[in-house]
């Protein structure tokens, strides 16, 4: 391109893709989950192809890559430390700063003859399109929430269905943040757990080996209850348990399992 060489990415993931994912969503090494931030492309983009932009958490772009098959686009990578867009845009890192940045820094306006920026809808907190406009010339638009919904954005001129703009929480959705709550435990469970069989041998024989066996055991399985109410239980069955608060949701489930 006019402004250097630009990587090229495959839309089809490979088995480190797909491994890399599973390491994620146990939350081994999430935090350093992540690439480069950038222009990128897929296929063979000329000046008038769309720009989308994204974070730089490599879940998040891979997401966005493997839907865009057979189709020609720029895409722009902010630097969000390695967060998801909707996290990022909370924690003022997909932000307008660093959209106008990450725009300047790779001289998009070398490489496009438009102006316009296509944002996930998710990112909107971050970023005040006319603080863009005024900046740097580009025009915002928001695309939809689910990336699988970009090529018929796209097809239909920039313009989205209402469906695409509700942000679901199904229960797949649900259920596949279950892996990253139960790999959190481990390391928390290895002093808590020896800690409540110690205390639980305390007694007025100062310590009792068969009491820290059977008190212990108790609280043990408690433990696990608790853990099988917050993390597993309460979350699949969210649409389906009274109330509206999530605390009495999870009260709810919390004294069944109990």
């Amino acid at each position: 391109t006019p402004a250097g060489p630009v990587p090229r990415v495959k839309t089809d993931l490979r088995w480190r893709d797909f491994a890399g994912t599973i390491r994620a969503r146990l939350g081994i090494k999430r935090a350093q989950y992540k690439i480069a931030p950038g222009l990128y492309c897929v296929g063979e983009p000329d000046a008038q192809a769309p720009v989308l932009v994204t974070a730089n958490y490599k879940l998040t772009f891979d997401e966005l890559r493997k839907n865009l098959k057979d189709i020609s686009a720029w895409i722009l990578v902010l630097d969000t430390r390695g967060i998801n867009v909707w996290c990022a845009a909370g924690k003022e890192l997909f932000s307008t700063a660093e959209l106008i940045e990450g725009v300047n820094r790779t001289e998009l306006r070398k490489v496009v003859s438009h102006s316009q920026l296509v944002l996930p809808q998710l990112g909107a907190t971050g970023v005040a399109a006319h603080r863009v406009k005024k900046s740097i010339g580009f025009e915002v638009v928001y695309g939809p929430v689910h990336a699988f919904d970009i090529p018929e954005f796209l097809a239909n001129g920039l313009t989205t269905e209402p469906s695409m703009r509700r942000v679901t929480f199904s229960t797949t959705e649900r259920a596949v943040l279950i892996p990253v709550e139960l790999a959190n435990l481990p390391k928390p469970s290895l002093w808590i757990l020896p800690a409540a069989f110690v205390i639980s041998g305390i007694g007025a024989h100062i310590f009792s080996f068969h009491a820290a066996w059977v008190r212990g055991s108790m609280l043990a399985v408690a433990y696990a209850g608790g853990i099988l109410a917050g993390a597993i239980v309460t979350p699949v069955l969210l649409p389906w348990i009274p109330g509206k608060s999530f605390a009495v949701k999870g009260a709810i489930i919390g004294a069944l399992i109990g």
